[in-house]
């Protein structure tokens, strides 16, 4: 892990597997990210509204509300963030285009395939959040 990049910005994962939300968030903090973490769709908004994040891993199946639904509530609120979809659907590609979300992986995900998804989302987004 890289140690070299410290204080990048701050990375929400909104994921309902345990294992995979606790893996993700201590390789992004070794990476450098301030990582807040969410379990389900409904703490997803919280966090976004509270911690306004400069990105979003974004599961789609979830309780409470699913990635979809977080995403579109997001929108709907004028919430401008940078969306990584993360999700094992099986037609990712057409439901992160239905969207407008032009991150997207498919889970279960390689590490470095994910991390450089994660910097790239990042580079596009301007490196700020345009959010509030």
């Amino acid at each position: 892990m890289n140690n070299q990049n410290l204080g990048k910005g701050k990375v929400l994962i909104a994921d309902d597997d345990d294992d995979s939300r606790i893996m993700l968030s201590f390789v992004l903090a070794e990476e450098g990210w301030e990582v807040y973490e969410a379990c389900n769709g409904k703490e997803a908004v919280e966090k976004v509204i509270e911690h306004k994040p400069d990105l979003l891993i974004l599961d789609n199946r979830m309780p409470e509300l699913t990635g979809v639904e977080v995403y579109q509530y997001l929108q709907t609120k004028g919430i401008k963030i940078t969306v990584v979809f993360a999700t094992a659907h099986d037609y990712l590609e057409e439901l992160a285009s239905t969207l407008g979300v032009i991150h997207f992986i498919n889970k279960p995900y390689e590490i470095p395939k994910l991390l450089k998804m994660v910097e790239s989302a990042y580079a596009s987004s301007g490196n700020s959040a345009s959010i509030f």
